[in-house]
């Protein structure tokens, strides 16, 4: 089964999120892709200290329409800093094959300061979202030593294992769950920048105010 992993605080998630996710899913033919909330980011501080269960709710309303979208509880429950090579290893044990792991540009290139990094590149397919136009990186740059095991291909990199690094350029779409939070506070309208659900819950929650 052809799996992406989607991780994020989702804080909240957002139509950037989602749009993003059904492009990558369409450009690589995947038959599902997992929403995997985390529940501490060990890169970032989770902003407004929303609780995993709440981030759980937010990321399964925005998604429920979606046939080829699931949500992964798999780091909330596990509870702890949230670790991709871990959740990584859940869905192979879980559905077998390797998945592809979607992150974004940035993301990728700080790749070699994420927990066990060297075992990510065994383990998965990483498919980096990217703006049109974006140059692709020179992977040398990016993975170091690590880089050596990779050969140029058509639409990114390939391993001497197999595993792929692909480049999927995504419609840029301005939206930050940072700004969410500042409108909501505000009293502001979200409106076209999340799901209606999503935006239906948030305020009935009082999530963000």
């Amino acid at each position: 089964m052809r799996i992406g992993i989607f991780g994020g605080t989702f804080n909240p998630v957002h139509l950037g999120h989602l749009r993003a996710a059904e492009e990558v899913r369409e450009a690589l033919d995947l038959e599902k892709v997992l929403f995997v909330p985390s529940y501490i980011p060990p890169h970032k501080e989770l902003a407004s200290d929303v609780p995993g269960s709440v981030r759980l709710e937010i990321v399964r309303l925005a998604v429920q329409s979606n046939p080829f979208f699931e949500l992964s509880p798999f780091e909330v429950e596990q509870g702890g800093n949230s670790y991709s090579v871990r959740t990584i290893e859940h869905v192979r044990q879980r559905y077998g094959g390797t998945p592809w792991f979607i992150l974004g540009q940035d993301a990728f290139n700080e790749i070699l300061t994420w927990f066990e990094a060297s075992r990510l590149f065994d383990l998965a397919h990483f498919a980096v979202m990217s703006r049109p136009g974006a140059e692709r990186p020179d992977l040398r740059h990016v993975l170091g030593e690590e880089a050596a095991r990779f050969r140029t291909a058509s639409d990114g990199y390939v391993s001497r294992e197999g595993n792929r690094i692909v480049f999927v350029h995504v419609t840029p779409l301005d939206i930050s769950s940072s700004k969410i939070r500042d409108l909501c506070r505000q009293g502001r309208s979200v409106t076209y920048l999340i799901p209606e659900e999503v935006e239906e819950y948030i305020g009935s929650e009082r999530i963000y105010e």
